[in-house]
């Protein structure tokens, strides 16, 4: 006989008020049955803006990596941020990965990747930056608070479209009954990693079970977000021509 699959309950999201309120009281800055002060909550808020913005900078923390596609338009560069050629907000403080799709019209569009130029010293040893043919490189520039997408060499307009992969925006709290739009796994990590915040922003000494507790909690997120890309070797390491660069330590000829 065939078991059927059990279906795991409905569970209850929680609202930041929620989140805020089981913060304070882990922390020790308010007993379980004391009524919560406006001042207490408001402080607990900010910290987990702060807490949520730096997570949102780190690979390992941030849960999956966003597709954004633009077709070319001829233009030197592209803008990104809140409204912007790229509509993304925050602007994104790197990029990730990049791909040039031909013929995206087509029914079997081909994709060609992109170099990611790492830094603007790099991009200001281009000698001729405004030349225009197919794209192979890109620079991204995170200005602020709008970054700037500059590709190399310059697209022809219409003719390709451009992805460019940057971290899933986390999304900071804006008001005390939003509900918490994030993988459930954050939920605990974002309490007693608050939590330790909350007791040195009220100079309380360390509490070693809490701080196990947030370093467990963000190593879930780790285990949860770690994605290794295949290494790619230059061209000057693995070799050219007959000869192979090979780990073990030999040259296959």
């Amino acid at each position: 006989m065939t078991l059927p699959i059990p279906a795991e309950p409905a569970i209850k999201i929680d609202s930041v008020q929620d989140l805020l309120t089981n913060m304070v009281v882990d922390a020790g800055i308010v007993g379980i049955d004391e009524e919560i002060e406006q001042p207490i909550i408001n402080r607990a808020f900010r910290q987990i803006n702060w807490l949520i913005a730096q997570w949102a900078r780190k690979r390992w923390l941030v849960y999956r990596i966003q597709d954004y596609a633009v077709t070319s338009t001829g233009a030197l560069n592209y803008t990104v941020g809140l409204n912007q050629t790229i509509n993304i907000s925050p602007r994104p403080d790197r990029l990730e990965y990049a791909y040039l799709r031909l013929n995206p019209t087509a029914s079997v569009p081909v994709d060609i990747p992109m170099d990611i130029i790492p830094s603007a010293e790099n991009y200001s040893r281009i000698a001729v930056k405004t030349i225009g043919t197919l794209p192979w490189k890109v620079f991204y520039d995170p200005s602020w608070p709008v970054g700037i997408m500059k590709p190399w060499p310059i697209p022809q307009a219409s003719l390709y479209e451009m992805h460019f992969g940057f971290k899933v925006v986390l999304p900071r709290f804006v008001s005390l009954t939003q509900l918490i739009n994030f993988p459930p796994e954050y939920e605990a990590a974002l309490n007693w990693c608050g939590a330790r915040r909350l007791r040195v922003s009220y100079q309380m000494p360390p509490d070693p079970e809490i701080n196990a507790l947030a370093r467990g909690a963000l190593g879930t997120l780790r285990s949860a977000n770690s994605a290794m890309s295949t290494l790619q070797m230059p061209d000057v390491v693995r070799g050219r021509g007959s000869r192979a660069y090979d780990y073990h330590g030999s040259s296959d000829t």
